[in-house]
């Protein structure tokens, strides 16, 4: 399969923990979405998603990530978080405007919120790995001005900051 990936799997050597045939194919863009800040998490903040958009230029700009479908349960198991998502088949374009079909995660309606920002920490990974992914830089300020808020845990917030 190949996994379309936005967030906190285009750390594809981390992803590789859990899903070892899983490899970098490229840089690619999901037309028709939007990157948001939406889904809600178990600390009263948001974390990423995509959702459709009616606007012809919307773009989600991401990661074409190849690995086996036998391993497909090491990331997609049926665990609690994933009651919240649902993998989704997407066509992306990658560098080359060649298409891919791919799934990508989106929250599920139930899962989602209008009122909460994600915590710094988080948002600020989110904006590292899509620097070192090599996505386009104006997309990169974009998500880096997405608002968000300070986690209120400083315990927890400065072990995260420690992994930006």
């Amino acid at each position: 399969m190949v996994l379309f990936a936005f967030a906190a799997y285009m750390d594809v050597n981390e992803f590789a923990k859990t899903v070892p045939s899983a490899k970098k194919i490229g840089v690619a863009r999901l037309p028709g979405y939007n990157f948001v800040f939406n889904k809600t998490a178990d600390d009263q903040s948001s974390k990423a998603n995509i959702a459709p958009s009616a606007d012809p230029l919307a773009v989600v700009w991401g990661l074409l990530i190849e690995l086996n479908d036998n391993e497909r349960s090491n990331f997609y198991n049926g665990g609690a978080w994933q009651i919240d998502f649902k993998l989704e088949h997407v066509s992306c374009l990658d560098e080359d405007d060649k298409i891919h079909m791919a799934e990508a995660f989106v929250a599920q309606p139930h899962a989602l919120n209008t009122h909460l920002l994600p915590f710094d920490w988080y948002h600020a990974r989110l904006v590292q790995l899509a620097t070192n992914a090599g996505l386009p830089k104006e997309y990169v300020k974009q998500m880096a001005q997405m608002p968000f808020k300070i986690d209120p845990d400083d315990e927890r917030r400065q072990k995260k900051l420690k992994r930006t």
